[in-house]
């Protein structure tokens, strides 16, 4: 690279910036959808527990997924189970993500 400026989306003006994010959104909006439509929709028909092991994380003040209800999913193996409370709310990710990968990466381990 010689130094010089590229032109890019940072140099954008407000409304080249407004236009690209509007078209990024037209491009996931399908998805992001379609990914509502399935959590919105699913219900659990039953059916005999796992074997493998659950590793459920949870940030312990979480208003759309309460620490009580992340350990029920314990219910749903007769493998080991292991809940991990970190703290923070619903993007508890954004404080932990060092911690959350470890844990993720000795669990695949």
């Amino acid at each position: 690279m010689n130094g010089e400026t590229r032109g890019g989306i940072a140099d954008a003006s407000d409304d080249e910036l407004f236009a690209f994010i509007e078209e990024l959104m037209r491009m996931l909006l399908p998805t992001i959808r379609s990914d509502y439509a399935a959590a919105e929709t699913y219900r659990f028909s039953g059916g005999p527990p796992l074997s493998c092991p659950i590793t459920a994380l949870v940030g312990e003040d979480d208003p759309k997924a309460t620490v009580d209800e992340t350990r029920s999913w314990q219910d749903h193996t007769t493998g080991q189970f292991h809940l991990e409370v970190f703290s923070g709310g619903h993007f508890y990710l954004t404080d932990h993500q060092d911690a959350v990968l470890d844990l993720i990466t000795k669990q695949l381990g």
